[in-house]
């Protein structure tokens, strides 16, 4: 049985009062706990009216094959990009507003045009053709569960897709002759080089994590806006870093991205 309006209101201030304390809860109490995937967007969604933050947009998580398998899913979840936690590069956030700092390093695209809700699938072309820009982006992991990896997806689409924060560079408007699934990134911390993947790691191809999250906004009659920005996932894994941190995502001749955690 789904939760109910009042479980909702109830596991969204919990959320919420964790977020604000910047602090971790080990679970839901039992009476509010999410029981599948359905109950966790329904109380994420809730958050949200609660919060009365703007959106920006969306994030895509556990796009990649092992994230998945890792977790006993078979597909992605999507959680809200809030408006005040996105920035343009270079950009620098509080290092004790996190109660955890994972750094992803991500393909985005903005949106030209709406991708409304409707009865058929999107192709990847349909997507594709409503995307303004391609940007380089580094996506802030924060949780508001302790034991986060552990603590199921329900409760991971609860807490909006364990998303803390979102840095984008700068957009590529003739981003369409790329090869995004071979497009190599590199992730750099303190001036010394940590990590690097490509495209393929998300879904194949960053297109195919966009289109996913396009179907997957039509099913719950939600669709994308014209200006909406979407990070479609990981190219290089999760690093966790301290606050002081100096991170710089590289990708190449599509550019760069700046972020500094303070102390």
């Amino acid at each position: 049985m789904s939760l109910g309006p009042q479980a909702l209101t109830e596991a969204a201030g919990i959320l919420i009062g964790a977020r604000e304390a910047v602090e971790q809860i080990a679970a839901l109490p039992a009476e509010c706990r999410p029981a599948d995937v359905a109950d966790g967007y329904a109380i994420a969604d809730r958050v949200t009216e609660m919060l009365d933050y703007p959106v920006s947009g969306w994030k895509i998580g556990c796009t990649a094959i092992d994230q998945q398998r890792a977790l006993g899913v078979d597909e992605p979840f999507s959680g809200r990009l809030y408006a005040p936690l996105v920035q343009s590069s270079p950009a620098i956030y509080s290092g004790s507003a996190f109660a955890m700092r994972g750094i992803e390093v991500e393909f985005a695209f903005r949106f030209a045009r709406d991708v409304p809700p409707r009865a058929t699938s999107y192709t990847v072309d349909e997507v594709a053709d409503a995307v303004a820009t391609l940007h380089p982006g580094i996506e802030i992991v924060c949780s508001r569960f302790q034991n986060w990896l552990q603590i199921g997806v329900p409760n991971l689409t609860a807490d909006n897709g364990v998303n803390g924060g979102f840095v984008f560079g700068p957009g590529d408007a003739d981003w369409r002759g790329r090869n995004l699934a071979a497009h190599r990134a590199t992730l750099t911390l303190d001036g010394k080089q940590i990590a690097e993947g490509i495209g393929e790691r998300v879904l194949g191809n960053p297109l195919n994590a966009l289109t996913w999250l396009a179907n997957h906004l039509s099913v719950r009659k939600i669709g994308l806006k014209a200006d909406d920005v979407v990070t479609t996932g990981t190219c290089l894994g999760i690093h966790f870093v301290e606050p002081g941190a100096e991170l710089l995502a590289d990708f190449g001749d599509l550019g760069t991205v700046e972020l500094r955690f303070t102390s």
